[in-house]
């Protein structure tokens, strides 16, 4: 037993146990909304942007406003993230368990489990022919217009959101706190509810939410590109060379991740993913990425095998890590 607990604790090893245990126990109670140290954060951000933005009423071309817009979108987010992050940093010099305090905060960030949830709601709401049920509970989940939806449309909403969730609420965090520790992962998913509030669809936060947009690519850049890989090759096997071939992962370095993870997961799942969606009746047309067929409530199933598939793949690859940052700084 002794020998166990000397394992477990040794530095190399720790985090990653502490990562286990946490999603573990995320996937099996989460945070409720009226609690959830996050959902402030994005009430905080939402008032912040009211008081901030520049006067709507400003023609959109205008420069003077643009520029504005840029440069509140890039103060604002400090104000929110720096007082927090200082605070806590000072606090976890005083706690005496360090690595509880670690994992309270890793906890808080990978609020993931609840959309699965949601996603099961919306798949029982079409089976049984609820469609207005089933627009309503996918509505808090996306950003665009639901009520136009069929219900292969709310469908494939369904599997596009979580499939994203999954991988900018998840993976990413789990790759930030191995990689470079909590206070990394807690900077990123800070800015990532604010960047939830401002996203530059809403018309209102065009260029406001521009920077925040930015600062987090750079968090997503390295982990979003490893998981798309993994997605295609758990799924596909050799085939995901004909993929990187044919398709490439990435077009450019600064595609967006979207793109990226619904055209890895639209070929790993051999299904129909992305195509024209609606924002403030308004249309957005994305590249369509087709396959075997549309995705409906019987397919649904297959999106969380697949997220169960790289989850536990990704934590395996996470204690490759732990040893070899261990070796590299074992021999500095």
């Amino acid at each position: 037993m002794e020998s166990l607990i000397s394992f477990i604790t040794t530095p190399a090893i720790l985090p990653w146990f502490i990562l286990c245990a946490v999603v573990l126990f995320e996937r099996f109670w989460h945070l409720p909304t009226r609690v959830d140290p996050l959902a402030f954060v994005r009430l905080l951000g939402l008032r912040m942007a009211q008081r901030v933005c520049p006067d709507r009423n400003l023609t959109s071309t205008s420069q003077p406003k643009t520029m504005q817009s840029r440069i509140s979108g890039s103060l604002a987010p400090f104000m929110i993230v720096a007082p927090n992050l200082i605070i806590l940093v000072i606090f976890r010099e005083f706690v005496y368990y360090p690595e509880l305090f670690d994992a309270i905060i890793l906890y808080v960030c990978i609020q993931f489990s609840s959309n699965i949830h949601q996603f099961q709601h919306i798949r029982r709401a079409l089976l049984a022919s609820k469609k207005k049920l089933a627009k309503d509970l996918l509505s808090p989940m996306v950003l665009r217009e639901t009520a136009m939806l069929s219900e292969v449309g709310v469908s494939k909403a369904a599997v596009e959101s979580l499939i994203l969730r999954f991988h900018y609420q998840a993976l990413v965090c789990y790759f930030l706190f191995i990689v470079f520790g909590p206070f990394t992962l807690l900077t990123y998913r800070l800015c990532y509810e604010l960047h939830l509030v401002w996203n530059p669809k809403i018309d209102a936060y065009r260029e406001f939410g521009k920077p925040m947009e930015k600062l987090v690519m750079i968090f997503q850049w390295l982990p979003i590109r490893l998981n798309a890989l993994i997605s295609v090759i758990l799924s596909r096997g050799f085939k995901a060379i004909v993929y990187l071939r044919t398709q490439k992962l990435a077009k450019r370095a600064t595609e967006p991740h979207g793109a990226i993870l619904l055209r890895a997961s639209h070929f790993a799942l051999d299904v129909n993913l992305s195509g024209a969606v609606f924002y403030n009746d308004r249309k957005v047309r994305r590249t369509k990425y087709i396959g075997r067929g549309e995705p409906n409530a019987a397919f649904m199933p297959n999106t969380i095998a697949l997220i169960n598939r790289v989850l536990v793949v990704n934590l395996l690859l996470l204690l490759l890590t732990c040893l070899i940052i261990n070796t590299i700084y074992s021999t500095i």
